[in-house]
This record gives C-alpha cells, sequence and structure tokens, in this order.
C-alpha cells in the first residue's frame, strides 16, 4: 500500500511574512476539520476543478464566436451575390445631351422602384 501513496510535505517559514500569512489563512479556513492535510488536499482539487470548466467554457466561447464569425461571412456574401446579380439584371439606358454640361446631381425622389429592381428585393428578403 505504501507503493502507491505519495505525499507532499509543505514547511512555512513562519519569519517570512508571506508563509506566515499563507499559513495562518489556511489554518483559519480549516477551522474545526479533523486534518490541515485533509483541508489542503480539498482546496487543491476545488481548484484544479474550477480551472478545468473555466477551461471548458473559454473553448466553447471561443468556437461559438467562430461559428457566428463564418456565419455572418456566409450570409454578407449572399447578400453581395444578390446585390451583383440585381445590378446585372437593371438594363436602365443612359442618355447624355452633349450640349448640357456633365453636372453631378442627385436625383430627385422617385415615389416607386423600377420594375427591374423590385426582384432583386424579393431575392433579398
Amino acid at each position: 500500500m505504501a507503493g502507491k501513496q505519495r505525499s507532499v510535505f509543505i514547511r512555512f517559514n513562519m519569519a517570512d511574512e508571506a508563509d506566515c500569512d499563507l499559513y495562518l489563512k489556511l489554518a483559519e479556513a480549516a477551522g474545526s476539520s479533523a486534518s490541515l492535510t485533509a483541508y489542503v488536499k480539498r482546496v487543491l482539487e476545488e481548484h484544479f476543478r474550477i480551472k478545468m470548466e473555466i477551461t471548458g467554457r473559454q473553448k466553447f466561447h471561443e468556437q461559438m464566436l467562430s461559428v457566428v464569425r463564418e456565419e455572418m461571412q456566409a450570409q454578407g456574401m449572399k447578400l453581395v451575390g444578390a446585390l451583383l446579380a440585381g445590378i446585372g439584371t437593371v438594363g436602365v439606358p443612359v442618355k447624355k445631351d452633349e450640349a448640357e454640361p456633365a453636372v453631378t446631381e442627385l436625383p430627385e425622389v422617385c415615389g416607386e422602384l423600377p420594375e427591374e429592381l423590385n426582384g432583386v428585393l424579393n431575392f433579398i428578403a
């Protein structure tokens, strides 16, 4: 049986402030526990269990972010494709009068979209 057991010895230097504080915190937290060693083992087990849970949550969070980014990119590409397809089907002739100087102006507001663009909006929706 002794061959299957391992031990760790911890010495606290009571002249060192950090060691003394740590020992006092452990002793106080253990309270009326049967053994300070048993309490330290429980604290270590809990520490590593919590650390593993946090690591698992972080991995899950990273995976979710990756999936969301991929989906956003795919949906964005679909939207761009739909817009490009709609632009390619619009064949509005542009007339230029050579007598009038080229002036850049905003178009007047119209009540409805050209017939060619209605199909694009239905495709996107």
